[in-house]
């Protein structure tokens, strides 16, 4: 009897799980559209150290894995780095901007959505703008509500701009 009764609760909590939130977008283009915007905006907040905006782009317990930075366990220590590292030096800034033809949206079901690809880093110091960098990122995108958030991030093979 306890088995079954656990075999049971298992099937519920599985069903329960896959169930889409009613925002999820209907196919693949829509959900391309939206997560691309969604990716747009963050960036933009990012780009503009408008750290109180990025707030509302990551849950709470965002992970976040940089090859050259280690692991950022919340939201909070993130945009704490984020202030610290690249948004408080005077004359001196960082813009991420995604490589075209290298983004890829993937679904997950009952869940959000997968984004990969590639983005360069221009630093712009003494009002000279150069190239710094490139690198392979990987977000995976909670839908919880009706709103969109990235729950982890994976940023890796740093290296020289292509």
């Amino acid at each position: 009897m306890k088995q079954l009764f656990l075999a049971a609760l298992l099937c519920l909590s599985a069903i329960g799980y896959s169930q889409k939130d009613p925002a999820y977008p209907a196919n693949q283009k829509d959900l391309e559209i939206k997560i691309l915007a969604f990716d747009k905006e963050v960036f933009d907040a990012y780009n503009t150290c408008n750290t109180e905006a990025m707030k509302e782009f990551f849950t709470e317990d965002l992970e976040f894995y940089h090859d050259k930075g280690g692991m950022t366990n919340t939201r909070d220590e993130m945009i704490a780095r984020t202030k610290q590292n690249l948004c408080s030096r005077p004359g001196w800034k960082i813009r991420r901007e995604a490589v075209p033809g290298t983004l890829k949206v993937y679904p997950l079901e009952g869940y959000g959505a997968i984004l990969t690809g590639e983005h360069r880093f221009y630093v712009t110091e003494n009002d000279k703008e150069e190239l710094t960098g490139q690198a392979k990122f990987t977000h995976v995108f909670l839908l919880k509500d009706g709103k969109w958030k990235i729950a982890r991030i994976l940023s890796y093979d740093h290296g020289p701009a292509k």
